[in-house]
């Protein structure tokens, strides 16, 4: 039987929900690995923004306090006076229509690539470990990897991402994710404050909206600013994101330039506010495809000793702005399942893997529970998104977030 305090818990992953976990780990003493695909911590520099809401608790819980402290380091605007709403806009005029409230928790907006950089603080990851194969029994798991080299512990936890390879070892039969019928382009554009003063006066965070004719969407939001440290451009860095509707049968250009003209030709319309905007983005800006797509949760696991986390369980589209919240959730989830039993054997008593399990399973039911009602709800987000009238007010892209 394997020994669940001295092996090592493996963790696939250096992205939000493993690192979170990690952090929980090894601040409370507990042995464990972790491991990512990338080269570095910099191997994917880009990144869009991120904001917690009601899964700050949560991250409050898993890591220690001096770097909860130090939250406020990644906010992606730090100068910012925050009304505590969500604003939802008619592209057409420019009228706010919609301003879902954030829980009482509050809201932070992140630089995802601060924040990463952040709950790596004395994570020794080992890079370049690309997970090829999973095998697991009654005496461990162990996880063979591209370069030859293998893993062996008492549990895996696979927060591997949306595109988890575990997650096909998982569920071979059912672990593609489910496309969205929506085309959406993304550019990142450096704004003077003077450009974007527009902008901050509807929120300093971010924004949406919908043209209530054309229906094309607009996701607006700051991921960094002057007042941060490492940005000595003096400008405002953003995310616009445009969308459509697949069944608008607008076609995605291959190169650049034509994906900005085509933005601009789509959105010409516009509130000239709003407008300015995207006139003033480059023409040889890169405009970034994105396929949204999402997967529902599922118990049905073989695997006893190998668990998802993240993104891997629950794929969402970002039309609420949970996919974050979720991941640092399930963290805590397991935490809360598994680290009293870790308790009782660091205290020298008997806890058969049965009680493991059971708490293993009781995990899978919180992640289900909650992360199905999630990837619903943003799909629908996202799908409303592009048919303004089914932005009302019980429209989960407007609603209220979380608890």
């Amino acid at each position: 039987m394997a020994t669940e305090t001295s092996s090592p818990i493996l963790i696939v992953g250096a992205g939000i929900s493993g690192l979170s976990l990690a952090q929980y780990l090894r601040k409370s003493g507990i042995p464990f690995r972790i491991f990512d695909r990338d080269a570095s911590i910099v191997s994917r520099t880009g990144g869009w923004g991120l904001t917690f809401h009601w899964g700050l608790p949560a991250l409050k819980e898993l890591l220690p306090d001096e770097l909860y402290e130090r939250l406020r380091e990644c906010n992606v605007n730090p100068n910012a006076q925050d009304a505590g709403k969500y604003r939802f806009l008619d592209l057409k005029t420019g009228e706010s229509l919609h301003a879902a409230t954030f829980p009482k928790t509050g809201r932070l907006r992140v630089i995802r690539s601060k924040l990463r950089t952040l709950l790596a603080t004395g994570i020794d990851i080992e890079w370049s470990k690309k997970c090829v194969d999973i095998s697991d029994n009654q005496d461990g798991v162990s996880i063979s990897f591209e370069d030859g080299t293998t893993a062996n512990g008492w549990l895996l936890v696979a927060s591997d991402g949306a595109n988890s390879r575990i997650r096909q070892c998982l569920h071979p039969s059912a672990f593609e994710n489910n496309p969205v019928p929506v085309r959406l382009l993304g550019v990142t554009v450096s704004y003077t404050p003077e450009e974007v003063a527009s902008a901050l006066a509807i929120d300093p965070y971010f924004f949406q909206g919908t043209h209530s004719d054309s229906n094309i969407y607009l996701f607006f939001s700051f991921l960094n600013s002057p007042y941060n440290t490492g940005n000595d451009t003096g400008n405002y860095i953003c995310q616009v994101i445009i969308s459509w509707a697949e069944s608008k049968s607008i076609t995605t250009p291959e190169s650049n330039q034509e994906r900005i003209a085509l933005i601009k030709r789509i959105t010409s319309d516009w509130e000239p506010h709003l407008r300015s905007l995207i006139e003033i983005i480059p023409d040889d800006a890169e405009a970034t495809t994105i396929h949204l797509a999402d997967w529902f949760p599922t118990t049905n696991r073989e695997h006893e000793r190998v668990i998802l986390m993240g993104d891997a369980a629950h794929t969402m589209t970002m039309f609420r702005g949970e996919g974050g919240n979720n991941a640092t959730t399930d963290a805590y989830d397991f935490v809360k399942r598994i680290g009293p039993l870790i308790e009782e054997k660091n205290q020298h008593r008997e806890v058969p893997w049965e009680k493991f399990k059971q708490a293993l399973d009781e995990y899978d039911r919180d992640v289900l529970t909650r992360g199905r009602l999630c990837v619903i709800n943003a799909r629908q987000a996202c799908l409303d998104a592009h048919d303004f009238s089914l932005v009302t007010e019980d429209s989960p892209l407007v609603s209220r977030r979380g608890k």
